[in-house]
């Protein structure tokens, strides 16, 4: 992989964490603390800048409500199109209850990706742990 690779994949991944960390409504400084670096640090990885540390992406992912492997995927205009209907169905809640959809979404999307994964794995159904 040659620097102007790795270059557009720090934009990518810089992007992919701005966008995720707005949607958990968290600022940088909040996120950064979190994940024990300067504010400046994370803007600055935001921006494509600078990538993060591979041994940091966990943490990073776990604040983010996310696995590592979503780092590196950027939304697609359908994607994006979700998101603003959703927002569309939220905004005239209480920040209250959209807090409870979230959580709720958030709940639900971390089932399905376990279903997934089970599928992928071979699993079936039957062997997805911790559904409710």
């Amino acid at each position: 992989m040659n620097s102007k690779d790795v270059s557009k994949l720090a934009a990518q991944v810089g992007r992919v964490m701005a966008r995720r960390r707005k949607m958990c409504g968290m600022t940088q400084a909040m996120l950064a603390e979190k994940l024990g670096i300067t504010q400046d640090s994370l803007s600055r990885m935001e921006k494509g800048v600078m990538a993060p540390k591979f041994s940091r992406l966990p943490k990073v992912a776990y604040f983010l409500d996310c696995r590592v492997a979503d780092l590196f995927r950027e939304a697609s205009p359908e994607s994006d199109d979700w998101a603003a209907a959703i927002a569309e169905e939220l905004r005239d809640l209480s920040p209250d209850g959209r807090e409870l959809i979230l959580t709720i979404v958030r709940e639900l999307a971390r089932s399905l990706r376990k279903m997934q994964d089970s599928r992928q794995a071979g699993k079936g159904f039957d062997s997805c742990e911790g559904q409710a």
